[in-house]
């Protein structure tokens, strides 16, 4: 059986570490190799890891997520490689799903499967589990980034050593530049499988908009010379820079837009619809509606619609 590495980079975070931790070590393929990277972190990150023998950390001064993972992909030694950020879970099928799908796929540098959210207690969240199969193509990730969070992937170690691994220059959505450096060269699989433990807590860098929506257009803006004047492709990158602005500026615009109609700031409301519309007509007409309606409903109608 292959082996594989667990590296898990740590900053802030030691209150979720240990559960982190236990759910590498509890699975089913059991990992060759759990590595904590300390990132300068200001908090017990050592004494968590202390309380779990075998499990070795290595320290460094604060240079930020994609260095340390980098710094993981140089400690580590396995055939196959997980990232698990320090307040995500592996499930315990994780390891196995994913060592079976890369051995069965010579070709693959990575395969990844599906996410499920839970709470800052760890406590399950309604979930909309994507379920793509097959193939990650270049195309297909100019448009969105299919993949998800990195927890849900496992990587062929060497594919990501002739890469260099993380860019150092990307402060946000580092994983979505990296599937899409790696899509260019390599194929990939979905296994199509449940494996990780997405956590919501308040403190997500996903949660920061600002930050997501200038992370995804420097990962696109970076794959300009790459598509060059094919067509195909230059309608995929239109349409994922799309995307992003919609998820990232839209879909907060909107929720605030919900927040004003339920409180009854109607004024408010109306001048965020009309921003909405002109910025976002296609996406965003038939969602304002529903949500107008919904929150013009009485609260007993509502719980009942």
């Amino acid at each position: 059986m292959p082996f594989v590495s667990v590296v898990i980079p740590c900053y802030a975070q030691a209150h979720f570490l240990g559960e982190a931790i236990e759910s590498a070590l509890a699975q089913a393929h059991r990992a060759h190799e759990i590595i904590v990277i300390d990132d300068g972190s200001p908090d017990n990150v050592r004494e968590v890891v202390a309380r779990y023998p075998g499990v070795r950390c290595v320290s460094q001064e604060n240079r930020g997520l994609s260095q340390a993972r980098n710094r993981g992909l140089a400690e580590c030694s396995g055939n196959f490689l997980v990232f698990l950020d320090a307040d995500d879970r592996l499930l315990p099928n994780a390891l196995q799903a994913g060592a079976n799908a890369l051995s069965a796929r010579p070709e693959c540098a990575f395969v990844w499967g599906y996410r499920r959210l839970i709470d800052a207690q760890g406590n399950p969240l309604p979930s909309d589990i994507k379920n793509y199969r097959g193939r990650a193509t270049y195309e297909s990730l100019l448009r969105e980034n299919i993949i998800g969070p990195p927890v849900v992937v496992m990587f062929r170690r060497s594919a990501l050593l002739e890469l260099g691994g993380f860019s150092a220059e990307q402060r946000y959505s580092e994983d979505y530049e990296l599937h899409l450096r790696m899509a260019r060269r390599y194929d990939s699989w979905c296994h199509e499988q449940l494996i990780a433990e997405y956590r919501l807590h308040g403190a997500n860098m996903s949660l920061n908009h600002r930050g997501m929506l200038a992370g995804n257009l420097f990962a696109l803006a970076g794959q300009e010379r790459f598509v060059g004047s094919d067509a195909v492709l230059r309608r995929a990158l239109r349409a994922g820079r799309r995307l992003a602005w919609e998820r990232e500026d839209g879909g907060p615009r909107m929720d605030e837009l919900s927040q004003h109609a339920r409180a009854g700031r109607w004024a408010r409301a109306a001048f965020l619809a009309a921003g909405l519309l002109y910025k976002y007509p296609r996406m965003f007409a038939p969602i304002l509606y529903r949500r107008i309606r919904r929150a013009m409903l009485p609260s007993r109608t509502r719980r009942t619609a």
